[in-house]
């Protein structure tokens, strides 16, 4: 991507140059100016805002290709300030508290019962994390968040997750950034994860139902209203369902909904879940039925898209992930085996348990590194920002 040294592109150069040095890091002023082709000036500029808020540091040095000076070396400083991370699913609130580069230092999980209110939950138990880190929210440079309710459908989500978003900024005094599990964990494979150096790819989230957020030119693509990536509503099969008469979708088979329906546990948690997972002998049986539904899937991504890859992750265990990904072999030829790959076609997440949280945690400062990024924002409307966030947002 290529910056600007017009003036009044300040913050787009900024948030370039930071870019460049999250992903890219350790990475030299040189190295930038080659990446965007702004000026020598500009991109001294921009490191020593970035170095005065110490969002960035320098570390180490790069001998020179010529007889130039020795470069200094710039990476993230993952301890300039902390990201928050909520996620519910139906009952279940989840919280963590992370480094910038999306490092875990704690985390709680609780079970909303029916007197519960999830705005007080929620910021109980951020204000136990901060006081057990001795941190305060002024360190905080923002909160990631999703949202999960199986009751609501098509623009209710929308509305409802939108309107949480706000009540959790003015709660919480921090900027909030709102997407779904998928976009959260796609954010963090492209600025720390498997898609640092890739330019398009689509993460698959198996979860409650199965989503999907597809990144092209580094960017997630969003949807009407907020919605997208619902892979799970995949027609895959053409038996249809005796009571509905229709198709047979994705979810239906290879989404931990359908899991837990086949253990005869429906309204069990993720973390409840995972304990039964190498157990239980209908595992096995349900690895068979979700991988031709997800084979198919693949299929239509490739078909459709052909990204560089698709990355698969979800609310599952390394166990799990490797059992699924060996069923899903061979792949359905598709117009993604042709010419030259420098990805596999599919990869799978590394310490996948920990995507979700991780992946949303992740959104506050990927939320800075683009003007488009900034949509999924709502900031407080008391709260004084803080120098590092006057900066990058």
């Amino acid at each position: 991507m290529k910056g600007s040294n017009a003036k009044q592109n300040k913050s787009i150069n900024l948030r370039l140059v930071l870019s460049q040095i999250v992903t890219q890091g350790p990475i030299s002023r040189v190295e930038i100016a080659r990446n965007t082709q702004l000026t020598k000036q500009t991109i001294t500029n921009m490191v020593e805002e970035l170095l005065s808020v110490q969002l960035v540091e320098e570390t180490g040095i790069k001998k020179s290709e010529g007889a130039g000076k020795p470069s200094k070396m710039l990476v993230l400083n993952k301890k300039a300030a902390y990201t928050l991370a909520i996620r519910i699913v139906d009952r279940e609130l989840e919280v963590g508290l992370f480094y910038l580069n999306g490092e875990l230092l704690n985390r709680l999980h609780t079970h909303l019962d029916a007197g519960d209110t999830l705005l007080d939950k929620a910021k109980y138990l951020i204000d136990t994390l901060l006081t057990v880190a001795n941190l305060s929210v002024s360190q905080v440079l923002g909160c990631g968040l999703s949202v999960q309710l199986s009751h609501l459908k098509g623009v209710e989500i929308f509305a409802h997750n939108r309107e949480l978003q706000q009540q959790l900024a003015d709660t919480l005094g921090v900027p909030v950034a709102l997407e779904t599990t998928a976009s959260a964990c796609a954010s963090f494979q492209m600025l720390f994860g498997e898609a640092r150096l890739l330019d398009s790819f689509v993460y698959v989230h198996l979860g409650n139902q199965v989503e999907s957020a597809v990144v092209y030119d580094r960017r997630i693509l969003l949807g009407q209203n907020g919605l997208t990536g619902a892979l799970g509503e995949l027609f895959v099969t053409p038996e249809t369902d005796d009571d509905t008469a229709e198709l047979g979708r994705l979810n239906d088979f290879a989404s931990l909904s359908a899991l837990k329906n086949s253990l005869g546990r429906p309204g069990c948690s993720t973390e409840e879940l995972h304990h039964q997972l190498q157990e239980h002998p209908v595992i096995e049986r349900w690895l068979e039925q979700a991988a031709e539904p997800m084979r198919i899937a693949i299929h239509s991504i490739e078909s459709l898209l052909n990204t560089q890859t698709i990355i698969l992750g979800g609310d599952i265990n390394d166990w799990l992930l490797d059992k699924l990904t060996s069923e899903l072999r061979p792949f359905i030829p598709s117009i993604a085996q042709f010419g030259e790959r420098q990805v596999v076609r599919l990869v799978k997440t590394p310490d996948v348990a920990n995507i979700a949280l991780k992946g949303i945690a992740t959104l506050p400062l990927h939320s800075a590194l683009s003007a488009k990024n900034m949509q999924t924002l709502y900031f407080p409307a008391i709260n004084q920002p803080s120098e590092l966030q006057e900066l990058v947002y």
